[in-house]
């Protein structure tokens, strides 16, 4: 049974990049790359995380790229296995859910590949040109 997932402060890391390298058709690693700048580990999991809800949703042909809480179980076991289920889990929990890659349903314990973390780069960037208007 998968434990109950909220959302948790970040304790680690930071995002880093370099303008001429941000693209608009970057693979999933590059994308992971500015997001987990310092953490390979961490970088592998959500690689793993991300790709096997993609690859459940398309393979059910759903609607949305979703899935329920035993789907987050079996590929976390079968990726990742029992030694990195903790940390896949803090990968959740402290990055991919927090930061809008993920959104996490609690009432049906379903995840799904979300749009709220372009949303936010793109509130980032409004905020900041508002701000040099000032």
């Amino acid at each position: 049974m998968p434990r109950r997932l909220g959302e948790k402060e970040r304790k680690t890391g930071y995002m880093y990049f370099n303008i001429e390298n941000v693209k608009t058709n970057m693979s999933l690693d590059e994308i992971l790359e500015i997001i987990f700048s310092r953490g390979e580990e961490y970088r592998k999991i959500a690689k793993e995380i991300l790709e096997g809800i993609k690859e459940i949703a398309i393979k059910e042909d759903r609607k949305t790229m979703t899935i329920n809480s035993e789907e987050m179980s079996k590929i976390i076991n079968e990726k990742l296995g029992s030694r990195r289920k903790s940390m896949a889990y803090r990968v959740l929990s402290e990055f991919l859910i927090p930061m809008g890659l993920i959104s996490y349903r609690r009432e049906d314990g379903t995840y799904t590949l979300s749009q709220d973390f372009k949303n936010a780069l793109i509130r980032i960037g409004t905020a900041y040109v508002r701000w040099m208007k000032r």
